[in-house]
């Protein structure tokens, strides 16, 4: 049988799409929040999102976003900024 391994090939190919069509949940236009719900993940995307809104707020993006003007105050001001050679940590 000369053209048996085709066969053999041709159906693994047809067992995977239909492994694929009935096991694997489709996740085409789902936010990452929205496949935490749907692996049963412990909501790292959330956790993400929660940190990016932290710091797109400290650093004054949210205000210029929604259009409330330049963030003005201590966090303009040379006391803050270090010097030269000078290390900052932030965490």
């Amino acid at each position: 049988m000369p053209y048996g391994t085709y066969i053999l090939f041709g159906g693994l190919t047809y067992i995977g799409a239909a492994f694929i069509w009935f096991f694997v949940p489709e996740t085409k236009r789902l936010t990452l929040e929205e496949m935490d719900i749907v692996f049963g993940s412990e909501g790292t995307a959330q956790a993400d999102l929660e940190r990016m809104e932290e710091i797109n707020a400290e650093i004054g993006l949210t205000q210029l976003i929604r259009g409330e003007g330049v963030v003005t105050g201590a966090s303009g001001s040379d006391a803050e900024k270090p010097k030269v050679g000078e290390t900052t940590e932030r965490l």
